[in-house]
């Protein structure tokens, strides 16, 4: 089958809004695709329950294989609600035992995943925390040393994988040193070769073995791309293609994000040129099937579009639904939590305590799965273990939890210096205070109040803080043994 049989749209894959956009939108966009004849799509939002049904009647119509994709670095409960959230890789490399914690993570995450028909595990990210102003990175990450985020992300991708997901590499060439957000503008890395080399070893280490990879929406001049890598030839076919010997399927990030630039349709076909055999969340989908269309034209073109088509076709993994696993995430989650048990002693659970939520991004809204206001679930598992939780201004101890993590268009790293100053104020309020901060755990030192880093605002997180409290406490107190106060 040749690509003039199937026709470009095939290495589109369109975006599929449930968090957003009413059934009938999502249905007819749907529709829309399927009749241009798109690769597959990638999902965001929706309970499990619908997503299963309408990824079963997707397949059912186009009746072909399908990419069927979607951002799980934490876990398919990151996107769909119903099934299992997951912490952050820089919390599962804080786990006692990171390398079965990544493992676990990613075979939970792909059996979750295909258990609604994603078969595209977009994860895991394996760019280095490198640079703490980084406004999209932080937490996404398992770390800033190359070796071990490269041996973490191969386990995690080969669990994923095994499983019977395919798995994807992100962010090659790698997006953990700029200072900007890719999905507000295009960031440059100012860095010599010499230290990009740091960025590329965990993507040559999963090479031969992930499934796909995603280019970043950055340039890096010393790479020899003046231009977002997802268009420069040097990058995707010399340094991926070449260097690596990366021989498995490569998509670009989405391009709706400003990384991509003001006419992403044009950008898809420069992408394809370069060597991507993915587009990945356009715009207008039919505008960029009209733009490959015209440039097939080129004999050069189609002759690199027939090759982003084989690998597409080759690489597209089984459709099969398969079981839920049995997990418990909560008792997973705790494990990681990372907190001294001494600086709860005085506190009881008899005294009156204050739980308030203060988020760091009001206006980009809350994550897909949570229920509930940001604190509500720590108070609420507090107060079911007998804690008396009060709203009392003048109550004598007080929980700030604290939400700090990387979001696409926040734009910054850092907490605002008000939520900073907000935090302890409230924590100085009271006669104990301590802060939970779902967020990277360096953002504690800067806050400089007694605190335990909880990582990410899934709410799995918050119930696995409110138990290490719990425990916590207890151990503090001397009544009871436990606490995992690493």
């Amino acid at each position: 089958m040749t690509g003039s049989d199937v026709g470009p749209a095939r290495v589109v894959i369109e975006a599929l809004r449930l968090d957003r956009w009413s059934p009938d939108d999502v249905e007819r966009r749907a529709d829309r695709a399927l009749a241009l004849g798109v690769g597959g799509f990638i999902l965001f939002g929706g309970d499990a329950e619908r997503v299963g049904r309408l990824v079963e009647r997707i397949r059912d119509d186009a009746a072909r294989p399908l990419w069927i994709g979607a951002d799980l670095e934490r876990g398919a409960g990151q996107q769909i609600r119903g099934l299992i959230e997951l912490p952050p890789p820089a919390a599962l490399a804080a786990h006692p035992d990171p390398g079965d914690a990544a493992a676990a993570a990613g075979r939970v995450t792909a059996r979750e995943a295909l258990s609604v028909g994603i078969n595209w595990v977009i994860a895991p990210v394996l760019d280095l925390d490198a640079e703490p102003d980084n406004p999209i990175i932080a937490t996404r990450s398992f770390g800033a040393d190359p070796r071990r985020v490269g041996e973490l992300g191969v386990r995690w991708v080969d669990a994923c994988q095994s499983a019977g997901a395919a798995a994807c590499a992100k962010h090659f060439p790698g997006h953990g040193r700029t200072t900007e957000d890719s999905h507000i503008g295009l960031p440059s890395i100012d860095a010599p070769a010499e230290l990009l080399e740091e960025d590329l070893a965990p993507f040559a280490a999963a090479a031969d073995r992930v499934a796909s990879v995603m280019v970043a929406h950055v340039a890096y001049p010393a790479l020899g791309g003046e231009r977002a890598a997802t268009v420069e030839p040097n990058i995707v076919s010399g340094l991926l293609r070449g260097r690596l010997g990366f021989e498995g399927v490569v998509t670009t990030d989405a391009m709706i994000m400003g990384g991509a630039g003001p006419d992403d349709a044009s950008a898809a076909v420069e992408a394809v040129a370069a060597g991507c055999d993915l587009i990945c969340y356009p715009a207008d989908a039919g505008a960029t099937v009209a733009a490959l269309a015209r440039a097939a034209d080129d004999a050069l073109f189609a002759a690199r579009f027939e090759e982003a088509l084989t690998r597409s076709a080759r690489g597209c993994p089984p459709s099969a639904r398969t079981s839920r696993p049995e997990f418990e995430p909560v008792a997973f989650a705790r494990d990681t939590i990372v907190g001294d048990v001494k600086i709860l002693r005085g506190w009881t659970p008899r005294t009156p305590t204050r739980v308030v939520g203060v988020s760091d991004d009001p206006d980009v809204g809350p994550p897909a799965g949570r229920a509930g206001a940001l604190g509500t679930i720590v108070a609420g598992e507090l107060r079911a273990a007998g804690w008396r939780i009060t709203d009392d201004s003048d109550s004598g101890q007080c929980i700030v939890v604290l939400a700090a993590t990387p979001r696409g268009w926040k734009g910054r790293g850092a907490p605002a210096a008000e939520v900073v100053e907000q935090t302890r104020a409230l924590i100085r309020s009271a006669r104990r205070g301590l802060v939970v901060l779902l967020g990277h755990r360096r953002w504690l030192d800067a806050l400089g109040v007694p605190g335990i880093c909880a990582w990410s605002t899934e709410t799995v997180m918050e119930r696995a803080a409110a138990g290490w409290l719990r425990s916590a406490v207890g151990a503090a107190a001397g009544t009871r043994p436990g606490g995992t106060g690493r």
